[in-house]
Parts: C-alpha cells; sequence; structure tokens
C-alpha cells in the first residue's frame, strides 16, 4: 500500500525543534535552503516559520505540483541537506506527506469561520 497516493497536489511538512544554541545555525541553512527548493520543478510554495513561543521550534511547508515532482525534490541535494541539517541541528523528528484532490478556499473566508465557530450551519451563507 503506498502512503502518497497519486492525487493532484502534494504537501510535505515538518515540525523540527532545533537543538540548544542551533537556532541560528538552522534558521540560515533553511532560508538558503528555501531558495533552491522554490525554484525546483513543481514547488508551488515553501515556508518556513518559527515558533514565537518557542524560537527553537520551526515549521517547513512545501507544496508540490504532484507526486512525481515532489519524488524529484526527494532525490534532490537540497533535500539531502536538508536531511543532514535535522540529523546534526534538530532533535530527532520527521517529516509528514499529505496527498490532496485538490486545493480549495473557505467561500466567505473568515467571516463564514467565525459564523461556523458560533454554530451557525452552513447553508446560511
Amino acid at each position: 500500500m503506498s502512503v502518497i497516493s497519486n492525487s493532484r497536489v502534494k504537501v510535505m511538512s515538518a515540525l523540527l525543534t532545533a537543538q540548544p544554541g542551533k537556532q541560528g545555525e538552522f534558521l540560515q541553512t533553511l532560508q538558503s535552503l528555501r531558495e533552491e527548493i522554490l525554484l525546483q520543478a513543481g514547488c508551488q510554495e515553501c515556508t518556513i516559520g518559527q515558533d514565537i513561543g518557542e524560537d527553537s521550534r520551526f515549521l517547513i511547508f512545501m507544496v508540490w505540483k504532484d507526486l512525481a515532482h515532489l519524488e524529484a525534490h526527494m532525490d534532490s541535494e537540497a533535500f539531502r541537506i536538508l536531511l543532514g541539517a535535522t540529523s546534526v541541528l534538530t532533535s530527532p523528528s520527521g517529516f509528514r506527506f499529505i496527498a490532496a484532490d485538490s486545493a480549495a478556499t473557505l467561500p466567505g473566508g473568515l467571516d463564514r469561520l467565525h459564523s461556523l465557530r458560533l454554530g451557525r450551519r452552513a447553508s446560511q451563507f
């Protein structure tokens, strides 16, 4: 059984915790890799985030056009460098892969989300 199906959009994410004193070095590595990853064929998004409450925690979020492009990224030098950096500069962690048949925005945006939280039915929109 394949963990990642052949659906259209592929997301790879990782929540990583830098080892004490290694936050700056890890962030610098992520910033330089991000530029290289964004140039890879099929990369639709590559976002690096740092937790504002815990500066040693980082989020990597990538969206790929399809499975072939994600697999090509995983065979790339940039991904090998990323894996090496995570093994040296972070606590043990893992990458998550999510497949989606489509990417969509929620009609009504934040107003609709707030209404849904308040218990209003979607048919009221």
